[in-house]
């Protein structure tokens, strides 16, 4: 029996440090595919990857949904960079960023942006666009830092109550609980098993305005084991709605909420104090963020 352990124990070990060589051999090629866009900012024992370019202000902060890399934001950027200055960054574990510690709530994700922002010398006030998910986090950023924040735009953004009503009894669970699963989610990316085993991220991305180039190092992004573990990280059991809803109203700033056909009347309620206009296309951003820039006021 002992001897039975021991060899059990031996061929587990072979299999673990094969699956963390082929991990970094699949990792160093993933580098070479997909050369970094932007540059890594470190943010104290971490880097985020940030792109800027365009002259003006206020500047515009890109925020992507869930599971989508910053990259996804390119065409959308190229056109703002013509009137402002336009970023687009990776939230923890997302692209070229470092992962960040587990958990990792909308709180977590807009301190990780004030400092990016401030380490990256792009000076406040903002004009913030939140798509989808990535909305909690910019509303949370303005709880945050209301100084900071000049105007909004918020991309098919879903309210809290929609959230919670998309996923029941699973919102009210603490977002904690979605440590555990983190855990051998990551261990799971460093022996290789995510990138066999896991499904393929299955997002709908906005291609609109995207090279052909452009679309294969997004798509190549996306299929990265470590995105999985980020988005768990970041979600979990989302505290994401309760933080947004905690951070309280969005003062009297320019606001447009652009809304697909899926859910105009609960997404009226995020407009109350702003603009509701429907979303068509990628000129639907760049239009609304046009308004938001024109009519905001800079300190």
């Amino acid at each position: 029996m002992m001897a039975r352990a021991l060899l059990a124990l031996l061929v587990l070990a072979i299999l673990i440090a094969g699956g963390i060589g082929y991990e970094q051999v699949a990792r160093r090629r993933d580098r070479a595919r997909f050369p970094q866009v932007g540059r890594s900012v470190d943010i104290g024992g971490r880097s985020l990857n940030i792109y800027c370019s365009g002259q003006g202000a206020p500047a515009v902060v890109l925020e992507s949904d869930a599971l989508v890399p910053g990259f996804g934001w390119a065409p959308v950027q190229r056109e703002l960079a013509g009137f402002t200055r336009a970023c687009w960054y990776d939230r923890a574990g997302y692209g070229w960023s470092d992962p960040a510690p587990a958990p990792h709530p909308s709180s977590a994700s807009a301190r990780d942006l004030h400092a990016l922002l401030q380490a990256a010398g792009v000076a406040p006030p903002y004009i913030l666009v939140g798509a989808g998910f990535g909305a909690f986090n910019v509303r949370v950023y303005c709880g945050l830092y209301p100084d900071e924040v000049a105007g909004m735009v918020f991309v098919d953004a879903p309210h809290e109550d929609e959230w919670n009503q998309e996923r029941g009894g699973m919102s009210r669970v603490p977002f904690g609980l979605g440590y555990p699963p983190d855990v051998v989610l990551r261990a799971m990316s460093t022996v290789g098993l995510m990138r066999v085993a896991a499904p393929k991220n299955r997002h709908e991305f906005d291609l609109d305005g995207m090279t052909p180039a452009e679309r294969v190092t997004l798509e190549g992004l996306a299929r990265e084991p470590g995105m999985r573990a980020a988005f768990l990280a970041e979600q979990g059991f989302s505290s994401g709605p309760r933080e947004a809803h905690a951070a309280g109203g969005l003062g009297n700033r320019p606001l447009i909420v652009l809304t697909s056909e899926r859910a105009v009347e609960m997404q009226e309620r995020l407009a109350r104090r702003g603009k509701q206009a429907m979303l068509k296309d990628s000129g639907s951003i760049i239009a609304a963020v046009r308004e938001v820039v024109r009519v905001s006021t800079i300190p």
